[in-house]
């Protein structure tokens, strides 16, 4: 077992820890991006004392980046509100945002790059309009590769202000058109909340656990994921505990068509993180469950590629390109899959070729 996987399994094991199990930890959980949510995972759980010095110095270090993003996000996102408030249109934040403008546990030491936005169905045009006006730029992309965004995707092609830099994603959905789990997105806007910043939302929890259930199991290629099963194992500590939580989820679960990513979610978050779910809300997520041969393949790539490999093992090249190649499938129809794979094989073919010495 990977001791990053260890650690957040079983922290209490770190208090076991000789030294050279401390280097390869922290060697892990940097390859991982996930040392800064270490750091907050061993002094929630009283282990500072367990640490070697130069150890907790190299976590409480690890701290600053994802805080100082994250304040750079939320400063887009203002920006972003600020353009579009004659509008009308309130922001829903997604993903790390979300969890950042919420103050959420998990949030806490947590990497993030951009700022994630869903927008209204209906929005999506004037939104546009009102950023390019305000400064956004929307470029660097050929013709193809902005159809691919707004023809098939669940988002438009990226924004950023050249002042700041900061990449804005706006989605409509939250899975790729061409895909065939069709979510509503009307139904996320109506059960957002609202956060005490005015004009910005989040999801609903369950909304929430579903978005990230479907992010890593689904349109993700899981490979590197093990952060967004973090993130569901948080959720279910956070919200499960929620009176009602467990049927509600199940009732959006079958609103949205996610219950397949949901029962991947719930398994594999006890299977290699011991995530308490009730046992009723295990048996009613056994409806949503694939046949069992494919289950019990699927189950074996997914647990050699989810756990973060460095530096105990060897990459698992061959699981994760069955994956990688599992969630495109399941993002294109198979006539519309071959024509984006040959027009990227098309696309590279020139880098390939071999070089004539002049």
């Amino acid at each position: 077992m990977s001791l990053v996987l260890d650690a957040f399994r079983d922290p209490e094991r770190m208090r076991r820890y000789a030294d050279p199990d401390w280097n390869r930890l922290i060697q892990g959980a940097r390859a991982a991006r996930l040392l800064g949510r270490l750091s907050f995972l061993i002094e929630d759980r009283g282990l500072i004392a367990s640490c070697p010095d130069a150890v907790w110095g190299m976590c409480l270090a690890a701290r600053y980046q994802p805080a100082y993003t994250l304040r750079q996000i939320l400063f887009e996102a203002h920006k972003v509100r600020q353009v579009l408030r004659d509008l009308g249109c309130d922001l829903i934040l997604l993903k790390g945002a979300a969890y950042g403008a919420a103050a959420l546990p998990w949030a806490r030491g947590r990497n993030l790059s951009d700022l994630d936005i869903l927008v209204p169905p209906g929005w999506l045009g004037a939104v546009e309009e009102a950023l390019l006006a305000g400064g956004w730029e929307c470029s660097g992309l050929s013709d193809y590769d902005q159809r691919y965004y707004r023809d098939w995707m669940h988002e438009l092609p990226p924004f950023s202000h050249p002042e700041r830099g900061v990449e804005v994603d706006l989605h409509h959905t939250l899975l790729p058109c061409t895909g065939r789990l069709k979510p509503q997105p009307q139904a996320l806007v109506d059960a957002s909340v609202p956060l005490a910043l005015a004009g910005l939302r989040v999801l609903c929890p369950p909304d929430m656990l579903l978005h990230t259930a479907a992010h890593l199991f689904y349109d993700g290629e899981i490979k590197g994921g093990f952060g967004d099963l973090v993130d569901i194992h948080g959720m279910i500590l956070q919200f499960g505990a929620t009176p009602g939580f467990w049927d509600l989820l199940i009732e959006r679960a079958v609103l949205h068509q996610l219950g397949r990513p949901l029962y991947h979610a719930i398994r594999y978050a006890g299977l290699l993180l011991a995530t308490p779910v009730p046992p009723e809300a295990l048996q009613a997520l056994r409806a949503f469950a694939p046949p069992a041969l494919p289950d019990r393949i699927l189950g074996r790539l997914i647990c050699r590629v989810l756990p973060p490999a460095y530096p105990e093992r060897t990459e698992p090249v061959l699981a994760a390109a069955l994956l990688y190649a599992r969630s495109h499938w399941l993002r294109m129809p198979p006539w519309l899959l071959t024509k984006h794979l040959a027009r990227k094989a098309l696309r590279h073919l020139p880098t390939l070729a071999p070089h004539r010495r002049g």
